[in-house]
């Protein structure tokens, strides 16, 4: 029984330190997916989807880094956002939780 009680503690204090990090992923999806509702999404340039996704990120008190995220055009594809990024969560004493997440966005042709 101890051990019963051990393990699913064990198990509720992990989604609890990991819960925020995945529902703050969820919510830069959600920005990403955003973009796409932009009714002149296909015609901006990097420099305003850019501005467009902070805006998103700020909206939703998400903070990422610049080196963690880039926003690329191309003059055939148009513009595209590549997010690459890992949280450190402090565990138990000297063991940490690492989660890493990625995505990818490129702009749809309307």
């Amino acid at each position: 029984m101890l051990m019963t009680i051990m393990v699913g503690g064990l198990a509720v204090m992990t989604a609890i330190k990991l819960g925020p990090l995945y529902m703050d992923d969820f919510a830069v999806s959600q920005v990403l997916k955003s973009l796409d509702k932009k009714p002149d999404i296909a015609s901006a340039n990097s420099t305003e989807v850019k501005d467009w996704f902070n805006k998103g990120l700020q909206t939703n008190l998400i903070e990422l880094h610049p080196e963690e995220f880039r926003v690329m055009q191309d003059r055939y594809d148009g513009v595209s956002i590549k997010i690459d990024y890992e949280r450190r969560i402090r565990f138990i004493s000297n063991v940490d939780l690492i989660v890493s997440f990625e995505h990818d966005w490129k702009v749809k042709s309307q």
